[in-house]
Order: C-alpha cells, then sequence, then structure tokens
C-alpha cells in the first residue's frame, strides 16, 4: 500500500492506518481476547509501521546506499516492545545495531525512520549502538541490559544481531550472579519511588510492588542464570515450580489485559490505578456489590491477590541470591546452634534440616514454634525454608491442637517480636489457618482516603504500633506499660477490624468473630469478655474524644461505665492509638495522644472515685485558687468575681491559672464590639491555641468569621469553642495546626491574631487558598460511597442541640456551615472537627439566640434541610 508513496505521504498514511489498526485491537479486547494476545497484537501493529518507515527511507537514500545500510545496520526491538507485551501507548523502544564506525552518519541516515516513528503518533526511545558498545553498556546498567535481553530482530542485517545476541548472552552468563544483584537494587529504588507495601491503596500497575515490572524482573533473573525468558520454558528447565509457574502466568494476563484497559480508556499512556480508576475498572469487569463489598473492592482484592503472588515469588528469588562470605561459611559450623537436630541458628539465618522440613510440612505447631525461633534470635528464615512453608500453606491439613492453641496465644506475649512474629505467619499463609477470619479480610481494600492499607494489613500494622509504644515516655507508654496481659491486647488489636467487607456493621461481626475465636483458642471467660468488649467499642472512645463536648462529666461517666473498668480502659486507650497510627502516616500525633490520655484518664477516676461527679469540686477549688492569684484590687472588682464564676468548665480544666489570669485581664479592657485575640504555640503537642474575645459579640457571626479567617491562613481547625459569658461578652477558642514554614512564631501568630480582629462583622466572606494537590484530593474524596449527612441529637446533652454534618473535606467548610447555623439564628457553643473514612465530621453543640436548647420538630428538621442542601451544593 505505501510502496510507491514518498515518506511524507507514507507517515500521513501510517498515521490513519495506525489509528484504524489500534482500533480492531481495542475491539479484540472488548471481546475478552486475553492482554497477552492483545498485546501481541499491537507489537505486530508496530512492527508494521517500523517495517514500511524504514522502507521508505531506504527507498529515498537510493539503491546503492540502501543496500549498504540494510547490510550495515540491524533495527532491533528493545523491552516491552521486544517481548511482544506492549500496551496500547506504551513506549517504542528501538535500536539502531550497526558496524559501522561513524555512528553519526548511521543515525542521520535512519533520521526518518525515528523521525517518522514519532510522526505516526509513536512515543520513540532510540539509541544507536555497535556490538560492543551495546555489549559493554549492558554490563555497566542494569536497565539497559533488561532491555537487551527482551531485544528481538526487525529488520536489516540478521547475522549482526545473531553476533551482537551471542556476545551478550556470553557477558550475562560470565557476570549472571552479579547482573542479578544490580536487577533487584535498580528494581528496588524504583519500587520504593511507586510504593513500598504490595497493598498501596492507588498503585502504580507497572511499578508498584507485585507489578508487571516484578514479573519482567523475574524473566531477567531466569535469563541471566538460565538463559531462558519464558515462564513455560523456565518450568520445563525446573527452574520453577508449577505453583509460581501458573501464579506468574495468571498475573501476567490479568495485568496486562488491566494496563491495556486503561490504556485504551484514556487515550494516552495511564498507568497509575487511582480511585477513580478503581471504580471505573471495577465496573467494566463486570464485578457487583454482594457479600457485603463495593465492585471496586471486589475488584482490588483481585488485583492484590495477583500482585502479592509475584511480590513473594520476587522476595524469595531475592533471598536466594543473597551472599554469604568465606568467613561466616567458616565460622557458622562452630557459632551456629542446632535445635533438636531439625533447626539450626545460624550466623545470618534460621533453617531447617532434611527432618525438620518433614515435621514443618505436616505440624502447624512446629511451623509457629520455627517462626518463634526466628524472630526471637532476630534471624530471618533461610530462603529454602521459607519457600518450603510458603508453597506448603495453601494444601496444609489443618489441625489445630491444644497445644497448638496455647503457643499461639503464649507468643502473643512479648512486645518485642509479637508484631513481627504475626507478620511472617500472614505472609506464610498460616495466621489464616489459626484465625480463619483473616482468610476474608486478605487483599480487602478499604475505598477511602482516610486508611492506607487493606484491612489484613491495617490489623497486623497495629499490633506493631502497639508494641512500639513500649518506647514511648509519656502517658501512652505508661499505659501500655502497666496493661498487666499483652496477650489480650494484641489479640484484639489483630481482631478489631475483620469485621468489615459484610453487610452488617464491622463492629458488630468483630464481637462474634472475637467471642468465637477466644473460645476456641480455650481462653477463660473474663478474657473472651474483655477481647469481645475491646472489638466491640473499639471506635467508641475516638468518638467521644474527637466528636463530643469531653468536658460534659456526664459523657465521660457513662462512657466509663460503657467500658467497664479500670484495665478495659487502658486496653482501649492503647488500642485507639495503635488503631490511629496503622491508619497511615501522620494520622496519630502528639495532640491526638494528648487529648486521647485526658479522657482515658478521667474516665479512670471515674471508675475509682465515689463521686457522682467528682469534679465540680475540683472546679470550684480551681476557681478559688484562680481568685486568690489575682490582684486585691481584682478580687474586689464584681467583674471579675463574676467572669470566674461563668467561665466554663472546659476552660477551667484545660487552662493553666497564669493563661486565665490573662485571658480575664485582656478582656477587661475591652471596650464595647471591640475585639481581642492571641496566640499560643504549644510544642509538645505541636498545636497552637488562638483565644479571642468580643465585648457584646453575640449575634455577629463571630464564630465563623474568626474560622474562616484561620482556614483563609492556611490553618487547620482541630477544636472550638464559643462562650457566652456575663454581659453579652464572647469567649472563643481554636485548637489549630499550621503546616507553613515560618522563620519566626511569634511574627506569626499576630499576623493571625490580627486576621482575627479584622474579620469581626466583614461583610465580604474569606478566601481560601488554592493548596497544590487539594483539587485531586477533594475530588478523589468525593467518590467516596458514604453519603452526606445531616444527623441531629437532643438526647446527648441536656443544654445544647449536637448537630453532626458527614460530608467530603474541603476548604472552608467550617467557615460556610457555621455561618449557616448564624444565618439560621443559631449560636454555636463547641465545634469538633473530626474524621470518618473519607468524610470530614463536624460537630456543633448549638442553642437558640436565647440560650435554649432546640425542640420543635419543625424547627430540627429546617436546620436538617438547609444544612444538607448547602454541603451537597459543593
Amino acid at each position: 500500500m505505501t510502496r510507491n508513496l514518498s515518506l511524507n505521504d507514507t507517515v500521513q498514511w501510517l498515521r490513519e492506518d495506525l489509528a484504524v489498526q489500534r482500533e480492531a485491537v481495542r475491539q479484540a479486547h472488548n471481546r475478552q481476547l486475553s492482554g497477552t494476545r492483545v498485546s501481541a497484537k499491537l507489537a505486530i501493529t508496530i512492527d508494521s509501521v517500523v517495517s514500511r518507515l524504514l522502507d521508505a527511507t531506504l527507498s529515498e537514500a537510493g539503491l546503492s546506499a540502501a543496500d549498504k545500510l540494510r547490510s550495515n545496520m540491524a533495527v532491533v526491538a528493545l523491552g516491552s516492545y521486544g517481548r511482544r507485551q506492549c500496551s496500547p501507548y506504551s513506549d517504542v523502544d528501538l535500536m539502531i545495531l550497526h558496524n559501522s564506525r561513524h555512528s553519526q552518519e548511521i543515525a542521520a541516515q535512519l533520521r526518518p525512520l525515528t523521525q517518522g516513528v514519532f510522526d505516526v503518533g509513536l512515543q520513540l526511545g532510540h539509541s544507536v549502538r555497535t556490538e560492543n558498545e551495546a555489549v559493554q553498556l549492558a554490563k555497566e546498567d542494569a536497565v539497559v541490559c533488561t532491555s537487551l535481553i527482551d531485544s528481538r530482530f526487525l529488520l536489516g542485517n540478521q547475522q549482526l544481531f545473531d553476533s551482537f545476541r551471542a556476545s551478550f548472552r556470553k557477558m550475562v552468563e560470565r557476570n549472571s550472579f552479579s547482573l542479578c544483584r544490580t536487577f533487584f537494587d535498580s528494581r528496588a529504588e524504583e519500587r520504593d519511588q511507586y510504593g513500598e507495601t504490595v497493598y498501596l491503596l492507588e498503585p502504580h500497575v507497572k511499578r508498584s510492588r507485585g507489578g508487571l515490572r516484578d514479573f519482567n524482573l523475574l524473566g531477567w533473573l531466569g535469563f541471566a542464570e538460565h538463559g531462558i525468558v519464558d515462564p513455560d520454558r523456565l518450568l520445563l528447565q525446573g527452574a520453577i515450580s508449577k505453583l509460581d509457574h501458573r501464579r506468574m502466568l495468571s498475573a501476567r494476563d490479568y495485568l496486562l489485559r488491566l494496563r491495556n484497559e486503561m490504556h485504551f480508556h484514556a487515550g494516552t499512556a495511564r498507568d497509575l490505578l487511582d480511585r477513580a480508576e478503581q471504580m471505573r475498572v471495577a465496573d467494566w469487569h463486570g464485578h457487583t456489590n454482594r457479600a457485603g463489598l463495593l465492585p471496586v473492592e471486589h475488584f482490588m482484592r483481585d488485583y492484590f491477590r495477583h500482585t502479592n503472588h509475584l511480590w513473594q515469588m520476587v522476595r524469595r528469588r531475592d533471598a536466594s541470591l543473597q551472599i554469604v562470605s568465606r568467613m561466616t561459611r567458616a565460622l557458622d559450623p562452630m557459632l551456629g546452634k542446632n535445635i533438636d537436630g531439625d533447626y539450626r541458628v545460624g550466623m545470618r539465618s534460621v533453617s531447617a534440616t532434611e527432618s525438620g522440613i518433614t515435621k514443618l510440612k505436616q505440624d502447624l505447631g512446629e511451623v509457629l514454634r520455627f517462626i518463634e525461633i526466628s524472630v526471637q534470635t532476630g534471624k530471618p528464615i533461610e530462603h529454602g525454608a521459607w519457600s518450603t512453608l510458603l508453597l506448603a500453606a495453601p494444601e496444609f491439613k489443618v489441625e489445630i491442637t491444644d497445644e497448638v492453641k496455647r503457643q499461639f496465644y503464649d507468643a502473643l506475649a512479648d512486645s518485642k517480636v509479637v508484631g513481627e512474629f504475626l507478620r511472617v505467619l500472614h505472609e506464610l499463609g498460616f495466621l489464616e489457618k489459626i484465625i480463619p477470619a483473616v482468610r476474608h479480610a486478605k487483599y480487602l481494600l478499604q475505598f477511602n482516603q482516610y486508611h492506607k492499607y487493606t484491612v489484613d494489613e491495617h490489623c497486623l500494622r497495629s499490633v506493631r504500633k502497639a508494641a512500639a509504644f513500649a518506647d514511648r515516655d509519656d502517658a501512652l507508654g505508661t499505659a501500655y506499660h502497666e496493661v498487666r496481659d499483652k496477650r489480650v491486647l494484641h489479640l484484639a488489636l489483630l481482631l478489631h477490624d475483620l469485621g468489615k467487607g459484610f453487610e452488617e456493621d464491622h463492629s458488630e461481626v468483630g464481637k462474634r468473630i472475637s467471642e468465637e475465636m477466644t473460645t476456641v483458642l480455650n481462653l477463660d471467660a473474663q478474657t473472651v469478655e474483655d477481647v469481645a468488649v475491646l472489638v466491640h467499642k473499639h471506635l467508641v472512645m475516638a468518638h467521644l474524644t474527637f466528636r463530643r463536648d469531653t468536658s460534659d462529666v456526664t459523657l465521660i461517666k457513662n462512657f466509663a461505665e460503657e467500658i467497664g473498668s479500670v484495665e478495659r480502659l487502658r486496653m482501649l486507650f492503647v488500642l485507639t492509638c495503635a488503631d490511629l497510627a496503622a491508619v497511615g502516616p501522620g494520622v496519630l500525633n502528639d495532640w491526638k495522644i494528648d487529648v486521647l490520655a485526658d479522657v482515658y484518664a478521667r474516665s479512670a477516676r471515674m471508675l475509682q472515685s465515689d463521686l457522682e461527679v467528682p469534679n465540680e469540686l475540683e472546679l470550684e477549688s480551681h476557681r478559688h485558687k484562680l481568685l486568690e492569684s489575682m490582684s486585691e484590687e481584682e478580687q474586689a472588682n464584681p467583674w471579675f468575681v463574676q467572669q470566674i464564676e461563668s467561665l466554663p468548665a472546659s476552660f477551667l480544666a484545660q487552662a493553666e491559672i497564669p493563661e486565665v489570669i490573662n485571658a480575664l485581664r485582656r478582656f477587661a479592657i475591652l471596650e464595647p464590639q471591640e475585639v481581642a485575640a492571641w496566640g499560643v504555640y504549644q510544642p509538645t503537642t505541636k498545636t497552637i491555641q488562638f483565644t479571642a474575645g468580643v465585648n457584646q459579640g453575640v449575634g455577629r457571626g463571630v464564630f465563623s468569621s474568626m474560622a474562616g479567617a484561620l482556614s483563609s491562613a492556611g490553618l487547620e481547625i482541630l477544636m472550638a469553642s464559643t462562650d457566652i459569658l456575663p454581659n453579652g461578652f464572647l469567649m472563643l477558642r481554636y485548637l489549630v495546626t499550621d503546616s507553613r514554614q515560618s522563620d519566626s512564631i511569634e511574627e506569626r501568630l499576630e499576623q493571625v491574631s490580627q486576621a482575627l480582629i479584622q474579620s469581626v462583622d466583614m461583610s465580604e466572606p474569606p478566601s481560601f487558598p488554592q493548596v497544590w494537590g487539594q483539587q485531586k484530593a477533594e475530588a478523589q474524596a468525593q467518590l467516596t460511597a458514604l453519603p452526606t449527612e445531616v444527623r441531629i441529637d437532643n438526647r446527648l446533652s441536656e443544654e445544647y442541640t449536637i448537630i453532626e454534618v458527614f460530608t467530603f473535606d474541603r476548604v472552608g467548610l467550617l467557615y460556610w456551615l457555621a455561618r449557616k447555623l448564624h444565618d439560621l439564628k443559631l449560636v454555636i457553643a463547641h465545634a469538633k472537627i473530626g474524621t470518618y473514612l473519607d468524610q470530614v465530621v463536624d460537630v456543633f453543640y448549638v442553642t437558640d439566640r436565647q440560650g435554649n436548647r432546640l425542640s420543635e420538630m419543625s424547627r430540627l428538621e429546617e436546620i436538617r434541610t438547609e444544612l444538607q442542601e448547602l454541603v451537597q451544593a459543593d
């Protein structure tokens, strides 16, 4: 078709034909053609483009020059194109192999070819090399070497290519071991950049752990060691097991088909499986809501299963290539330790003898014992024994004897190794033999922005996080040390989220799982009850602390009675912190630990005290000390006496006496309508407490104005409160964090304080800064399956109506909600800002402007409707 066309006409024709051919392949893809065959068809299409462009290039060069060029060079396909695994918009990698001393001349002669590939609409990467240059570069650069492993002859001098291939093969054979190590090192750098866990919730299909690049790595290792890339031939060679072979092919086809679909749909190279794409692909796969899981959760469970299989194979191959020094080999027989003739603790690893291997294949108790030896000695399991266990686990005959149950439960006691013990047990596939509920949680995606790991990974991490609290020198560290039986706490953490992925509330399902498991493990009645309460109530403490007014003594008292004992409160405090820490980096911070510790301490005192409301006497004593600390003139001033008597319990309980006196003195000099505001940095929690006072501030929308000013300044509000003092005086407090770097904290505090003062009575709404990545984060948050919801509660507080707004987070949300409440003629007494999965939870304690709790149903419904419309309109 292109034989008699000019080069320019050929390029134009090929561009149009490429679109036609690509669409034909897409139709085959839509008809369920496998990912491998679709990629092969794409490679054939590109072969045709390159061939016709070369013909056109040579035609324009003239007959003599064309013949000379054909004999002096070979066009070679590399990388994914070379191995015929390219996706619709993958790069096309070519090497111009030549035997001339004039590389630049060859490159110039073939420039119409390389430029033509680009002009046709393909992304080209190309190099011009001699045989020696290519082989030498491959020896020095892992990326070059791996691309050449997949080299495939296209056009030109076949003998030149064969000569290169023979030289390259010899070089790889001579440097097999060192090249394997460089392959691993190069892949590790790439993998670290794209995700340090196989369970990364927005993975890169090609480059994240267990992605297509790890499949390729297994082939490159096969070539370096056996001269073979193809999994079928590696199986025949005995280089891989039947199980690994089956898993490799299954993962390859799955990932290639997925990547092809992502490229076809995007119309460009797209390899990041973000949340929006996950939802789309889940629908394309035909997944539906079933068994309590969203379609996207079914899809991602399949994805993680395949990538985990690949990652496990890569890990085992990596372990098999670890270098053992001569000294280690010499000293190991003398310094190593044999255990009952079954196991051996060497200088670098723990291995099993032939008799030990036999026991490991049939006795779960021996598996637990072997793993305990490994984690207690701090030495990894030798790769041969690891492979044996990993391959034995799927077919393992389960018999959980009383001895195995005791052995497993006792292993949970040691804080130093419990996290690693459970991780290894799970990674090898044996944890689910003891706790069957783990099987359901395995690879289970939590489809929200809040959690960063799958359910099983989160539960395991929570145990490790709790054990690490032993190193803390604060209230949390003390609480962990004082837990009498660490086994109870660690088991509750392991089980706490295993109820997810069902139609019913996961805390209810988790309670039943915990009762079943503790009974199966033959634990005593008290332990069965303790674990069940901890699992069932594992969210209660966080919800109370971050979504309720914890200065309300009745709430604290009811919470303490609900949990039932000081020891359970202690464990729940540690469990709550560990649960938050295991969600993802930065979720548990010093401020959260501080406020959780306060709730724990006050709740514990409730159970230990005979007084109904023990802090009433404390508050009265605090007020008395406060007045005594002031000057005689101030003590005689009725204004100060009246204000001290009216100060809210939450302020008195949290603030030091000098802080309260400073606030009152600032307030005392304010003229009518005047505003004062200041900030104090709290280094222990890395937060800032802003306090403001407004003389005659009621009904002016001060709370929303100041909240808007703080958000406009780039601050994140954690908690807020507003209190009406005598004579219409308004006191406001905002606890915030500041992500901005400032050379002078004092200057920053003064700047924000002035913004707070100036915000009062402003007619224009504040402007909120756009932060890099913010729009994408907000768009992703909107993908949540959780509905926007407004809840109104009149039961929890005798003084206030509690309004909770659940919606996706965005900058300025608190301002707009507070402004709407002001417009509805409500007074905000307290506000807390928390999170629930993908949603932010803004909680407001409100009254009408006469200070009364709301009661009329029509009024409550009006408020609910107005707020619902506000957040849905955003």
